[in-house]
């Protein structure tokens, strides 16, 4: 149980819900398997086994939970083909064309002929509430998957009160200035940029270069703002920084994913839930100091 892509939103409001709570609430958007002429269907399952009933797993005062997400799946050649053939068809039996609006209601048609029996393909997106240290924690590759977490979250308890991490000062103008002076203490650069100069859309990318590079001084004197940076937080991960202050691509050292192997392999929960308390508790001491050092507004409304 190891986030690999982290959004990071701060709970405004003080949270006594309980694990009991949470799980009654998420209820009413338990999954079900998507409609005989549905495209999709999102709902909640079990965070340790999607055949299990509990729809939230604490560990350490931290509730986990899982959105699992079925879409129908219909190959964009073979829907053309048979819009293609329909509308041959009907060419040529009434000697005329077949127009925009026509072909939009054949899509509609043929689709809902082809859903019933299309395969389906399944994603699931963790996330978990860290409620005294007001987090919400969710484990996604792009804004879009955070949303629809986030989103259903909203569908299910009524209200959230979370708000993505925002800095008082853009977090590149922050970076930008690390890499003309230094990192925070227990950060280091990994060797990853992408800048950008936001005046003609320029992208320059280095990987796996020096931890320092005269060019990259030279490109942020040029106008060049850091859009994502590879750091090292202690001893603990690799990862990725945006200019949106979401936590990508991170890589958890060998000595950190190491501290659990004395639990038995058979023992397949414990160590689930040994790993996740490591995970929460090293992220929730990384969101502690990136808060200050991107003077993140956490105030309460």
């Amino acid at each position: 149980m190891w986030f690999k892509n982290c959004h990071i939103y701060l709970l405004k409001d003080e949270n006594q819900e309980t694990a009991e709570s949470l799980a009654e609430k998420l209820e009413s958007h338990r999954f079900s398997e998507v409609g005989r002429q549905e495209a999709e269907r999102v709902g909640w399952i079990s965070p340790l086994n999607r055949n299990l009933e509990s729809l939230v797993h604490t560990a350490n005062g931290c509730h986990l939970l899982c959105l699992r997400k079925e879409q129908k799946v219909i190959p964009a050649s073979m829907l053309k083909e048979r819009i293609e053939d329909r509308v041959k068809a009907i060419e040529d039996a009434e000697g005329r064309k077949v127009y925009g609006k026509e072909k939009s209601a054949l899509k509609d048609d043929i689709l809902s002929l082809l859903k019933p029996n299309a395969l389906t393909k399944s994603s699931h997106t963790f996330g978990y509430f860290d409620f005294r240290n007001n987090l919400l924690v969710v484990n996604a590759g792009s804004n879009g998957v955070a949303d629809t977490f986030v989103q259903l979250l909203i569908d299910s308890l009524g209200s959230l009160g979370a708000v993505k991490l925002i800095g008082e000062e853009n977090p590149s103008a922050i970076m930008n200035q690390w890499l003309l002076s230094a990192l925070p203490e227990g950060w280091a650069l990994t060797g990853q940029y992408e800048l950008k100069d936001l005046k003609d859309d320029r992208v320059a990318k280095f990987k796996d270069t020096q931890a320092t590079n005269d060019l990259i001084t030279d490109l942020i004197e040029d106008g060049y703002w850091v859009q994502k940076l590879g750091f090292q937080y202690q001893e603990a991960f690799n990862a990725q920084i945006t200019h949106d202050l979401q936590i990508k691509s991170i890589k958890y050292s060998d000595e950190l994913v190491g501290e659990n192997d004395d639990i038995d392999k058979s023992e397949d929960y414990a160590r689930f839930d040994a790993d996740f308390v490591l995970m929460s508790q090293t992220l929730a001491q990384f969101i502690a100091e990136l808060k200050p050092i991107f003077k993140v507004n956490s105030e309460k409304d």
